[in-house]
């Protein structure tokens, strides 16, 4: 379907966009552990299940936690 481009970190990095794929798809992509990542889609908080299209702004980042 191809390419669209995905906001890592602040970096933009091209993904290989498939038809029904979601934020956890993008994240295995590109090798992020969802544990220590949250995503937005056009600007909103999204569950790792949500859809993604190429006219979508998406921006995955690392979350700071600990005790």
């Amino acid at each position: 379907m191809g390419f669209f481009k995905v906001k890592l970190n602040g970096k933009s990095v091209k993904v290989r966009l498939k038809k029904g794929m979601s934020i956890l798809d993008v994240m295995r992509q590109l090798g992020v552990n969802r544990e220590t990542h949250l995503a937005k889609k056009n600007g909103r908080l999204v569950s790792e299940l949500e859809e993604v299209s190429g006219k979508d702004r998406v921006e995955i980042f690392g979350v700071v936690y600990g005790g």
